[in-house]
């Protein structure tokens, strides 16, 4: 027995009932897309749609792009500063550091005056020692 017959036997009793023209519309679809998978011009759409979706991903990395660029500019200004305010800092640091040497060396020499003003007795008629007066700037 040939194939075909054996194919047309269990397919005409579908395709020769009452509502057979569905049926052959449905085949006459399926044949068609089957033979418009191979045609020129579902190859031209099919590169057509292959060309417009590789844009849009272009053009959403280059998106991207941008705005990984926009962050890297904004991070660097940042770190900019930051190392500008750690500068600062540190330079206030040093001129702490300066102030407080200085005024520890005056306290120092204060001390020192303090105890020559001690050693040197104020005598009883309350008048100035020589040592004050010579010190006074209007005499």
């Amino acid at each position: 027995m040939n194939i075909a017959v054996v194919v047309w036997q269990f397919l005409r009793p579908f395709l020769v009932f009452r509502i057979a023209l569905p049926v052959w519309v449905f085949l006459v679809i399926g044949a068609w897309l089957w033979i418009d998978k191979t045609s020129d011009i579902r190859t031209a759409v099919n590169t057509y749609a292959a060309e417009l979706i590789a844009g849009a991903k272009l053009d959403a990395l280059e998106a991207q792009l941008i705005e990984e660029r926009r962050i890297r500019a904004w991070s660097d200004a940042k770190a900019a500063e930051a190392s500008r305010i750690a500068d600062a800092e540190r330079a206030a640091r040093v001129d702490l550091e300066i102030t407080l040497t200085l005024t520890d060396t005056k306290r120092k020499g204060l001390a020192d005056e303090l105890a020559a003003i001690k050693a040197h007795p104020v005598s009883g008629n309350c008048t100035v020692d020589q040592f004050l007066l010579d010190r006074l700037r209007n005499k």
